[in-house]
């Protein structure tokens, strides 16, 4: 049987196979309600887009990839969000990978391997990486910008390409700050892991250079490592930093971790900010729910940046390479 076409979607309705596109493709000149007669038309019709059609016919997929380490976390959600809410709002399709099982497994050169995977299959015309680091890692990149396809790396980075990225070290001086300006005599930090997270790393450097200014020493007496699915995080993290008569406590990691914390201070019936200040990261629902103190990080934002750098570079072939930062803003709220 012959695929059903955007004309014969077009043909049935009685409109133009322009405006049928234009529907499928949520382009805001088009009404909503037409939008929803041409959506439920295609159904009916069981057409699909043929993309390998169009990616013969000029040499392109018509396809954005998205590689992120995880869809679950908060972080890497709001970010895909971002993405997902303004690429609807262009002609290109969207793949997700994900590094998940790579990083479960401990298998070095995870981005890597999705990388290439990506450009020898040609299954897209650009690239979105959240929180990968492609560096000192062969010539892969240098072969995504001889097939001119390009990748945007999103809180990460790589020997070439586009970055949006978020300035670390200062949402940790603004969370010492404020600790301090709210009379903190020992403030502690809760991190990740920095060897492997660029973000985590810079917050450090910032936690580190932040304290000395304000001349309170930081070292492994006042700063907590944690990894990935630690059980009683909460419980560990709360009782090193009570040991060590620390009031005041910036999480690095974010909102949901910060949440944890948050929780556990309540449980063992702590005040806050009396007995204890918290300042969590990213400004998160949880946040905002709970009420607790936060350094905002407008991940939304920077996912809608990663789409637009790579709509404009498709379409304008421009290989020159941009650089895009946001800075944090500091949330005041009641645990501070």
């Amino acid at each position: 049987m012959k695929p059903t076409t955007i004309k014969d979607v077009a043909k049935k309705l009685g409109i133009s196979h322009s405006t049928v596109s234009r529907s499928l493709n949520n382009d805001p000149r088009i009404s909503a309600v037409t939008k929803e007669l041409v959506l439920r038309t295609a159904r009916e019709m069981s057409y699909s887009p043929n993309t390998s059609a169009r990616s013969l016919a000029g040499g392109r997929s018509n396809t954005i990839a998205v590689v992120t380490p995880a869809y679950f976390s908060i972080y890497s959600a709001e970010i895909m969000r971002g993405i997902e809410t303004d690429i609807i709002k262009t002609d290109y399709e969207m793949d997700y990978y994900t590094t998940r099982r790579f990083t479960v497994m401990g298998t070095a050169g995870r981005d890597v391997f999705i990388f290439e995977k990506i450009l020898s299959e040609r299954k897209a015309d650009a690239l979105i990486s959240i929180s990968g680091n492609v560096t000192g890692k062969g010539d892969i990149l240098a072969r995504y910008k001889k097939a001119g396809i390009h990748v945007i790396f999103v809180e990460g980075r790589g020997s070439w390409g586009h970055r949006v990225h978020y300035d670390n070290e200062r949402a940790a001086l603004t969370a010492v700050k404020h600790l301090v300006d709210r009379k903190r005599k020992s403030i502690g930090m809760l991190i990740g892991n920095t060897r492997d997270v660029e973000s985590y790393r810079e917050r450090l450097s910032g936690f580190k250079k932040a304290m000395k200014e304000h001349d309170m020493h930081a070292d492994e007496d006042n700063i907590i490592t944690f990894y990935e699915n630690h059980i009683d995080l909460q419980k560990t993290a709360l009782d090193f930093f009570l040991e060590r008569k620390i009031d005041g406590i910036y999480v690095a990691t974010g909102d949901y971790t910060a949440y944890r914390l948050y929780d556990e201070i309540i449980k063992r019936g702590l005040k806050m900010p009396d007995d204890i200040a918290l300042v969590g990261q990213d400004n998160a629902a949880i946040s905002r729910a709970a009420e607790f103190t936060t350094i905002s990080q407008p991940m939304l934002e920077m996912g809608k940046k990663a789409v637009e750098i790579a709509a404009r570079a498709i379409q304008e072939k421009d290989m020159n390479l941009r650089d895009e930062i946001f800075y944090p803003e500091l949330i005041v709220r009641k645990t501070t």
